[in-house]
């Protein structure tokens, strides 16, 4: 574990102390609801030693960084705009007459440009946290709290970035990509750089072809804490994107034949059923 409650396991100074006792996020500057809004899991990112990997989306907030960065460019300097949370952006029917309907596809944050009190146009910004394997890590966060300090003989979890990004970001790009390049809108995502660096390769694109732009921000170890590195800033198309985050590469079809004949051929205890069909 890197930060318990908006700072890092060797930041002892009073305030962070105040923030885990009191279960505060900072970068929200609210109360942690991670997981529970009465007893909330403060796991913010978990660490190598340098550098760490966002655990909680709720990480990225801090100094509204992701926002200005995307803002500036989607829309250039010098102008005002709206932050918009959870905005859904499909509709569909829930009757069979369609004379029903309810919103699917939430977006994490539109970002709404400001004219003279007018929204004139708008931008998409998702967010994607790491999930981690292996053992629940509620016990050793509240052993950090009670003792402060952590136990290393309960530490072993790392961030699952496969899953991550195949099982959980990718549905998410499916289903509202195609409409923010349907509408000619930019679509954000924010990661950090061990979750970008952890993804297959894809080819990158010019800022105006760009379909979906990342921002890939280090969190770089900074004395006892952690923070926000400058933004990566990639440029990528969708089908690109969406090839490099399936589910492995199709090999030639001739390799699935001379696989096909291994197992005809292969000892009589495994080999396949063969029927006939009558002519």
């Amino acid at each position: 574990m890197a930060e318990i409650f908006g700072c890092g396991v060797e930041n002892i100074s009073n305030e962070a102390k105040l923030f885990r006792q009191n279960k505060i996020c900072p970068f929200r500057d609210s109360p942690c609801t991670k997981s529970s809004k009465t007893d909330p899991i403060g796991i913010c990112s978990l660490s190598d030693g340098n550098e760490a990997a966002a655990t909680c989306p709720a990480r990225f907030l801090e100094g509204d960084r992701i926002f200005l960065d995307a803002a500036r460019y989607a829309f250039g300097e010098s102008v005002s705009f709206g932050v918009f949370p959870e905005i859904r952006i499909l509709r569909i029917a829930t009757t069979e007459e369609g004379k029903s309907e309810r919103k699917i596809g939430k977006v994490d944050f539109l970002l709404g440009r400001i004219d003279d009190g007018n929204i004139v146009d708008f931008a998409a910004l998702e967010v994607q946290a790491v999930y981690f394997s292996g053992t629940e890590i509620r016990t050793p966060m509240n052993y950090y709290l009670e003792h402060g300090k952590l136990d290393l003989t309960n530490s072993a979890r790392r961030p699952d970035f496969r899953s991550s990004a195949q099982k959980r970001l990718v549905p998410q790009l499916q289903l509202k990509v195609p409409v923010f390049r349907r509408w000619g809108k930019k679509f954000f995502v924010v990661v950090d750089t061990q979750f970008f660096n952890a993804m297959p390769p894809f080819a990158h694109t010019s800022p105006a072809n760009s379909e979906i732009t990342w921002l890939a921000y280090p969190l770089a170890k900074s004395g006892p804490d952690y923070k926000m590195g400058e933004a990566q800033i990639i440029y990528s198309e969708w089908d690109e994107v969406q090839n490099s985050l399936r589910e492995g590469v199709p090999p030639e079809p001739a390799e699935i034949v001379l696989e096909l004949q291994a197992k005809l051929d292969g000892p009589p205890s495994k080999r396949p059923r063969v029927l006939n069909v009558e002519g």
